[in-house]
């Protein structure tokens, strides 16, 4: 069966699950994952204890994250990049992001508990051309100019898949929310009233920070999940017939280009810093990357690599197990790094089912 038939497949499959979490995923229920008895309450008198809370948000972050790097390995090793090379240049990449995707929006919105997709975004995109270069990778026989486009295909389909994926955490904190329905503008209100997103819940973000618990409000995180994951599916399509920087320029540029417009419709707070034309510092940053990659498609040379992208060989490369290793470290790694709530707090207290013993 044909490349086509496999994205038409998972594009059917995943566009009602996606509506679906879409729907469940603001409610109350799925904020917290868990909690872990941290210390006894001293206020209490011992009688009860304090909690850290393990959040849906996390887990989906860790998932989708996962998820991306996974795409990125199957992609890039259907190039013929050998396990070793792959997890050397996912732990570069990651590093850079990971880091960033919580500086950039410490300096933006002066926040410690805040983390960015942009930031992290950015870095991956100005960090993987610079590894490629300085690692080269001889096994494939060519210089790391020629490389560094396909890689970047590569990155660029894993990264708008994963985002489009991880956007659903977003739906469950409640943060990067749109502007209520009834209050943003004609047009949009045209085409989004009869799909709006409620949340539910005084611990989302939504609530505590604006107080619109039970307002109807523009579904941008949804939006923002289905055009990604739908756009890199045709992205991974014409980066498995080849076309490598048309796959770069259809996932890079909509990810880019939906960041800056998307941020006319969120409400939540994004920095202070506004240049002349009222654009926010993430939507600067983006029309910045937006340059930045029109430059890599200009200069870079695209020819493919080989005759043919091998997807076989690309998923015989992911079943070795320092790949899966390093796969369950890093999902670990992202959940808690993501999922233990610094924002809310827990009380427990435990007891005995007497008629049962």
């Amino acid at each position: 069966m044909n490349n086509l038939f496999w994205v038409a497949a998972l594009a059917l499959i995943l566009n009602p699950l996606l509506w679906w979490l879409g729907r469940l995923l603001p409610g109350e229920r799925w904020q917290f994952l868990a909690v872990l008895p941290w210390r006894k309450a001293a206020t209490t008198g011992g009688e009860s204890w304090e909690g850290i809370n393990l959040t849906f948000y996390g887990l989906i972050i860790a998932m989708a994250g996962c998820g991306g790097v996974a795409i990125f390995w199957l992609l890039s090793a259907a190039l013929g990049l050998a396990p070793l090379d792959l997890l050397l240049l996912t732990a570069v990449v990651l590093a850079g992001s990971v880091t960033a995707s919580k500086l950039v929006a410490l300096l933006v919105e002066g926040k410690k508990n805040t983390f960015t997709v942009a930031g992290g975004a950015a870095a991956g995109l100005y960090l993987l051309p610079t590894a490629v270069w300085l690692l080269d990778f001889p096994r494939l026989g060519l210089s790391g100019a020629e490389v560094i486009m396909p890689l970047l295909a590569a990155l660029a389909v894993a990264y708008i898949v994963g985002e489009g994926l991880g956007r659903l955490a977003c739906l469950s904190f409640g943060c990067c929310y749109g502007k209520p329905i009834n209050e943003a503008g004609p047009l949009p209100t045209r085409l989004l009233a009869g799909f709006p997103v409620i949340y539910r819940g005084k611990n989302k973000k939504i609530s505590y920070a604006s107080g619109w618990e039970g307002k109807a409000v523009l579904p941008v995180q949804l939006l923002t999940t289905l055009i990604y994951v739908n756009v890199g599916l045709v992205a991974g399509y014409l980066f498995m017939e080849g076309r490598f920087a048309a796959a770069f320029a259809m996932a890079a540029l909509t990810s880019l280009g939906w960041r800056v417009l998307a941020e006319f419709l969120r409400a939540d707070y994004r920095g202070g810093g506004r240049g002349g034309l009222g654009l926010t510092a993430y939507q600067w940053l983006n029309l910045a990357n937006i340059i930045f990659c029109l430059s890599l498609l200009w200069g870079l040379p695209a020819a493919g690599i080989g005759p043919a992208v091998s997807l076989a060989a690309g998923l015989t490369a992911l079943w070795q197990p320092e790949i899966l290793f390093f796969m369950f470290l890093l999902w670990l790694g992202l959940f808690f790094y993501f999922g233990v709530s610094r924002v809310t707090g827990a009380r427990l207290e435990f007891y005995l089912h007497r008629e049962k013993i």
